[in-house]
């Protein structure tokens, strides 16, 4: 196989066939669905921005693509908007560039509480990583524990697909496209928009979560700018196969790091968790001070089995077939300075891991079922914590 021309299969891919067969997954676009709210943030632009269909074109995305960056593919609730800012690419020109907030109002403003950056995977957008892959769970948690969450969102590419507004993909080193964008200027920029709009006071804690390449993005910015985070978070993360680990994460703010993975990923290459996930991890864990000795002997807990994932349901395809019944183990790695932890699935689907489930069977049929014995967004936030 020739590891530079690998090209998976986007799960927005296979949502956009389930939208096409009359699933309803919220599509909020000109001319279909509920108005889109608006966002009165965006920045002056001080070069001229090329024609939407010329940028299109540039950054390789089909001229059918969705790109309209001010609009809230979301019902509108309290504390939920979208924000833009200019950004210079490579060779497109600027471009708007977007993210969603969602801000608990008793929170308040310039808030010293933290913020959780989500990013979400190839082809999909802020409002689907939200809504779809997270189902929410990570606006509720902020109501309960008081933060703030922000859904980034990639530029447009040749993955996009019909139906979805603002479908993007993260333009790290870990991708062909690495060089159009500045991403990591991109992440640095929503915290200083949230400091210029009066939402947080500065000097907040600020994790990053990605899946897919959304993980492989946040990889990529908690390698690249381990004082920017204080933690980084890997769903089912797609590297290419560059396994890129720092040399040593001391004296830096990042002292939290967790990968989440399938032993068996329908989404991922074959073996790509044993070959690719598993090395990267032991890396990362050495990056966090941690000894061969100690990487060899970790804390090891398998999570209750609460659901059995496809029971019932009648469907044969291979990927349903391989991800039926998974469960976790939790494998952890602590010391004064920091933790790593991994929660390792032994067979689940290329999704988020949430009790709830609502998996268009096109969906399934291509990227397997989800694991539904743990809330990852729960997962996530505890661990943070410790």
């Amino acid at each position: 196989m020739n590891c530079a021309t690998v090209r998976l299969p986007t799960l927005a891919a296979a949502v956009a066939t389930a939208v096409a067969a009359g699933a309803c997954l919220g599509a909020c676009h000109s001319g279909k669905g509920a108005p889109c709210a608006t966002s009165d943030a965006k920045s002056t632009p001080t070069a001229t921005p090329f024609a939407v269909s010329a940028l299109l074109q540039c950054l390789g995305a089909p001229p059918e693509a969705l790109y309209a960056p001010e609009q809230l593919d979301a019902t509108p609730t309290p504390g939920l908007s979208v924000h833009t800012f200019e950004q210079e690419t490579s060779n497109c020109g600027p471009v708007e560039r977007r993210y969603v907030s969602y801000i608990p109002v008793p929170l308040g403003a310039r808030t010293n509480a933290p913020v959780i950056l989500v990013l979400h995977g190839k082809g999909s957008s802020a409002e689907s990583m939200m809504t779809f892959q997270t189902e929410g769970a990570f606006n509720t948690l902020a109501d309960t524990d008081g933060f703030v969450v922000v859904y980034g969102n990639g530029l447009p590419t040749s993955d996009n697909f019909p139906g979805q507004l603002n479908s993007g993909e993260w333009r790290s080193e870990y991708t062909a496209l690495g060089e159009t964008v500045d991403e990591l200027a991109y992440l640095q920029q929503i915290v200083s928009d949230l400091v210029d709009r009066g939402v947080i006071a500065g000097g907040n804690a600020v994790y990053l979560v990605g899946q897919s390449n959304g993980g492989g993005m946040a990889l990529s910015a908690g390698l690249r700018q381990p004082d920017a985070y204080t933690g980084v978070a890997a769903f089912m993360p797609f590297v290419r196969f560059l396994a890129t680990a720092p040399q040593s994460l001391a004296g830096t703010r990042l002292r939290h790091v967790l990968f989440a993975y399938s032993l068996a990923d329908p989404g991922l290459p074959t073996a790509y968790s044993a070959q690719v996930l598993s090395p990267l991890a032991d890396g990362w864990a050495r990056g966090l001070g941690f000894t061969e000795a100690e990487i060899a002997d970790p804390t090891v807990m398998r999570l209750p089995e609460v659901v059995q994932e496809g029971q019932g349901l009648v469907d044969d395809a291979p990927a349903v077939q391989a991800t039926r019944d998974s469960t976790v183990q939790q494998i952890d790695l602590k010391s004064a300075n920091g933790g790593m932890r991994r929660l390792v699935f032994d067979h689940a689907g290329h999704f988020w891991p949430t009790p709830r489930d609502n998996d268009p069977q096109q969906v399934l049929d291509q990227f397997g079922l989800r694991n539904q014995d743990i809330e990852g967004a729960a997962q996530t936030w505890n661990f943070f914590g410790e």
